[in-house]
């Protein structure tokens, strides 16, 4: 996707008169680089299309370059959240998605070789997941607490071990 595509997008999105304005760059204390680019609408899927505007309605600031998501690695990743990561990322502004209200995600139920269509960053509020990557197959757990990174592609088989809560961010 060109970024001239994307910039015309967001500015059509949130509005010249919002302040938007082409992104900067900056270097995070986490090594991860914070562009406004990140926010950028992923063509064709309404989940990465809405995603800023469930942000800001949580109170998330798209415009602000000190806090807000970034991608902490482009592989399949499992990662402990810090303290100071929680609030430089904004975490508790991300929207949140549950298990509860959804048949398919019901605590005992696998979804084999799911696909991630988008990239996604997620923080675990609650319950546990085991994850078994297509491409190692070798089953991995992510519990409370945890940051997860799933890139777009990535191929999964996911087993809901307890009811799950928890923050995200699509890109």
């Amino acid at each position: 996707m060109k970024r001239s595509y994307i910039f015309t997008a967001l500015a059509l999105l949130f509005g010249a008169s919002n302040g938007f304005t082409s992104p900067t760059t900056r270097q995070l204390s986490c090594h991860q680089y914070r562009s406004s680019a990140q926010y950028a609408i992923e063509e064709g899927h309404p989940a990465v299309i809405g995603w800023p505007e469930k942000y800001t309605e949580g109170g998330g600031n798209i415009q602000d370059e000190t806090t807000g998501p970034v991608i902490l690695s482009t592989e399949f990743q499992i990662q402990k959240a810090s303290t100071s990561q929680l609030q430089q990322l904004d975490v508790m502004h991300w929207p949140t998605w549950t298990t509860s209200d959804k048949p398919k995600w019901a605590v005992g139920n696998q979804v084999v070789d799911k696909e991630m269509p988008y990239g996604e960053l997620s923080y675990v509020l609650s319950g546990k997941l085991e994850i078994i990557p297509q491409s190692t197959g070798v089953p991995e757990i992510v519990n409370v607490g945890d940051f997860v990174t799933f890139p777009k592609g990535f191929v999964a088989s996911w087993k809901v071990l307890e009811e799950l809560t928890w923050h995200y961010y699509l890109y």
